[in-house]
């Protein structure tokens, strides 16, 4: 590993160890009891400014939505953010910045220092929201609707100031039509269900809408007895 890449790691490595994550190469993992997690991965990029470059990246997981997309695959080593319902681009830039930019720059120790702690800072003020989520439909659906607000009012402002504004969007982007499916299917109302996915037609034996009818229908049947 690159000595200032290492010197970005380290610290961030301890913070999410004590965290409960688990870290496999460049991405650390954490699970509940029910196979819930969270994913976030440092994602190297040819280095155009500095010695060395990456993207954090980072995901929330349901756990059928991933049993459905791994397959035989082992969550714990193969999980990764864009297997997430919610995933986000940690942003590289601080508030003074004009402009975000998603690029980690690194040529210097003193940059090494900075982007850990822009990226500590971050985590110790989200991972507590994103634990929160982990298997409850209903915490993550208010958050949607509450990104949602904050979205409105970011845009009406960038609109009327014609400047983009740190920390005035919401971080990340929701699959809101996966997380209200597969809270139907847990549910058991396959009515729900059904309406809910009633656009994307017949479903391929492949897709996830199979997986979560599937779902919806043993969770149904376990409740009538």
């Amino acid at each position: 590993m690159n000595a200032l890449l290492r010197q970005f790691v380290e610290p961030v490595e301890a913070d999410l160890r004590a965290a409960g994550f688990v870290r496999r190469g460049p991405v650390f993992r954490y699970f509940d009891a029910d196979g819930n997690g969270i994913a976030i991965a440092v994602q190297r990029t040819t280095a155009l400014w500095g010695q060395v470059e990456f993207f954090v990246n980072v995901g929330v997981l349901i756990a059928p939505y991933l049993r459905h997309h791994l397959g035989n695959g082992d969550p714990r080593r193969d999980a990764m953010p864009y297997h997430g319902v919610w995933d986000h681009r940690l942003v590289a830039t601080d508030d003074t910045a004009e402009l975000p930019d998603h690029t980690f720059s690194l040529s210097t120790d003193a940059d090494a220092d900075r982007a850990a702690t822009m990226v500590r800072t971050w985590l110790a003020r989200n991972l507590p929201r994103m634990k929160s989520w982990l298997g409850n439909y209903d915490a993550m659906l208010a958050t949607i609707e509450s990104d949602r607000e904050q979205s409105e009012r970011a845009s009406a402002e960038q609109l009327a100031s014609g400047r983009w504004k740190a920390g005035a969007w919401p971080d990340g982007g929701w699959a809101e039509s996966i997380i209200r499916a597969y809270a139907y299917a847990d549910r058991g109302d396959v009515d729900a269900l059904t309406a809910e996915i009633a656009d994307r037609g017949d479903p391929d034996p492949d897709d996830w809408t199979a997986d979560v009818l599937a779902i919806a229908a043993r969770r149904r049947t376990e409740q009538q007895g």
